[in-house]
Formats: C-alpha cells, sequence, structure tokens
C-alpha cells in the first residue's frame, strides 16, 4: 500500500510540475470526436451527443478517470459545423484534476464533387488543479502509523488559462487524412517556458472505408475500417494502427497502442479490443486496453465506455448517401 501510495504521489507532481506532461487519452479516440480536433464538428451530417467514461489502471490505489460530453451540428445554410465540449481527468483518486470546456467551430469548402476541405478552430479553457490534502508525505510515516499533518510547503493549488486547438481535415466519402494542433498558447515566446502550459501535442490522423455487401439487392450496411492515430508531445511520439469491422448493427474493433514512430519512442502499450451495438439513432461501445508494457501486472490496463446518440440519424441497416460525412467509425 505504502509503495502504491509514493507511486500515486510521484505520477502526480511529474504530471503537475514537468514541462514534458501529456494530455487525458482516449483509446476510442474516434468517439471523441471534438477531442481529436475541431475540424470533427458536424463532420456526421446530424446533431450528435456523445458520452465519454475511461478507467485507466484500476489495480491501483488511487483511481484515473477520465469523462467528456461533447455536441456538435452541420448547419448547412452556412457550411459549417458547431460544438461544445467539456471533458473532465481525476487523477489519483482526485489529487490531480484537470478541466478544460470548450467552443469549436468548423468550415467546409467543397473542392470538388466528392472531395471536401474542413479546417476548424476551438477556443476553450483549461484548469488544472491538486488537492494537497489528499498527498502523503515521507515525514508523515511513523513507523505503521501515517501522522495527518505534513511540514511540506503547499505549491500554487490551481491554475487555469484561455487556450486553442486548429486542425484540417481532408476527407471523401470513402477515406480521410488531417491533423490537429492543440496548446497552441504554449508558442507565444512570453509563455513558452511556463509550465503551467502544456507543451503543443501534434495528431496525424486519418484512414479508409471499405465497403462489402453479401446482398447486393439489399444493401445491408457492412463495411471494414482502417485507420491511424499518431500524436506527438514533449517528445514522446505514439502511433496508434487498428481496424473495424461493421455489420449492422454490430461493430468490432482491435487496435494497438505505442509502436515505435521514431527512434525515440521504443515501448509498446496496449492492444485495445472494442466491441459496440448500434440501434437506430443509439450508439454503445465498450473498450479494454491489454497491456503489454512492463506494467501488465501492475495496473490492470484500462476500461473505456461511449454512449453517442445522432439525432435525425437515417436507419442504420441500409446504406445513405454519404456525401459531405466524413466516414471515420462512430466508435
Amino acid at each position: 500500500m505504502k509503495t502504491k501510495t509514493l507511486l500515486l504521489i510521484f505520477l502526480v507532481f511529474f504530471s503537475w510540475k514537468n514541462a514534458g506532461g501529456q494530455d487525458p487519452q482516449f483509446s476510442q479516440f474516434y468517439a471523441a470526436p471534438l477531442y481529436m480536433g475541431p475540424s470533427f464538428a458536424g463532420s456526421a451530417n446530424m446533431g450528435r451527443l456523445i458520452l465519454n467514461y475511461r478507467d485507466q489502471w484500476p489495480k491501483l490505489s488511487g483511481r484515473f478517470l477520465t469523462y467528456a460530453v461533447s455536441y456538435d451540428q452541420f448547419i448547412p445554410s452556412i457550411n459549417s459545423g458547431a460544438g461544445i465540449m467539456i471533458l473532465h481527468d481525476n487523477s489519483g483518486g482526485g489529487k490531480l484534476t484537470t478541466t478544460r470546456a470548450g467552443l469549436n467551430y468548423s468550415y467546409r469548402i467543397q473542392a470538388s464533387r466528392n472531395l471536401f476541405i474542413q479546417p476548424g478552430l476551438q477556443m476553450y479553457y483549461y484548469q488544472r488543479k491538486i488537492d494537497f490534502d489528499k498527498l502523503t508525505f515521507s515525514d508523515q510515516y511513523f513507523g505503521e502509523t501515517i501522522l495527518p499533518v505534513s511540514r511540506e510547503t503547499a505549491p500554487e493549488m490551481h491554475n487555469g488559462h484561455a487556450d486553442f486547438t486548429t486542425s484540417l481535415l481532408v476527407f471523401t466519402d470513402m477515406f480521410w487524412i488531417g491533423a490537429s494542433f492543440d496548446h497552441l498558447m504554449r508558442l507565444n515566446t512570453t509563455i513558452s517556458e511556463d509550465l503551467n502550459y502544456l507543451p503543443v501535442r501534434i495528431s496525424l490522423y486519418g484512414g479508409v472505408r471499405i465497403d462489402l455487401y453479401e446482398n447486393i439487392l439489399s444493401r445491408e450496411e457492412q463495411n471494414i475500417t482502417l485507420a491511424f492515430n499518431f500524436k506527438n508531445q514533449a517528445d514522446i511520439s505514439q502511433l496508434d494502427l487498428g481496424a473495424y469491422y461493421f455489420r449492422a448493427p454490430f461493430r468490432v474493433g482491435l487496435w494497438y497502442r505505442g509502436i515505435p514512430a521514431v527512434s525515440s519512442a521504443t515501448h509498446n502499450d496496449a492492444f485495445i479490443i472494442s466491441a459496440g451495438l448500434v440501434h437506430n439513432q443509439l450508439s454503445f461501445s465498450y473498450s479494454y486496453d491489454i497491456t503489454v508494457s512492463n506494467l501488465i501486472t501492475s495496473t490492470g490496463g484500462a476500461h473505456e465506455i461511449v454512449i453517442m446518440y445522432n439525432f435525425n440519424a437515417p436507419d442504420i441497416g441500409s446504406l445513405r448517401n454519404r456525401v459531405g460525412a466524413v466516414p471515420c467509425p462512430s466508435f
């Protein structure tokens, strides 16, 4: 128990003070589209409400929980998408919390009959906070007894600031490719060394959807999606590769996270398996991270749940006109 407590203290302060801190992440990242990039606002051509929940490293004594809720809508009259997203990350049983709330906007440019370019911008408020009363320090350990008070001086308890994300998405009804740049305030030379501002996060992502038909007359929706997601933040790189298979109303997926993308990224992280069900306008999905690194016996992997509701969605069981909708998987 003492070892796990010390590990949590280290993780909290490393995240708080180290310039190499990173953002929370989702295994089902395409089910958190506004967190991927503001260009995904309105990308489904309908109103979309999404709830995300992630429980990471459940074997540790402190919980690492991430919640998100988002809504986005395409507005055809002005060729634009708009959305709102709120994310809350609770690390180490509440010892360190992160909250961000932002507005998203995208503009759709039709370059040809079936090729679209969609730049986007997100403006958000970002806050991190330490609950110093939940931390335990070495001077509090007295044999088997933990003293209630420490002589350690409490650091600044919280900080908050405005920040920005920009992105660009290019897509047809069969493939998509895009890039996002988050924490743009860090590019300001006057605050570039301020540790309260996380390093810029660069994301490159894309994929292709391959439609399959067992019965050409029924036109039953069935497809395979191949995709990737590369991220770089604070000299740490990560590449996710995977595939989904969908046959209404079921979807299954298999991903691998942590394939070395550059020479400095030599670790392997996890296999991710997912399964989901789509019923009319409502979809539900679950995924589990199977850790393959040296932490395989220590963390318990990660559980993730997504609930999505599409407003004014067409029938899921038949193919629809996808022109203008990004073909990446719903979850």
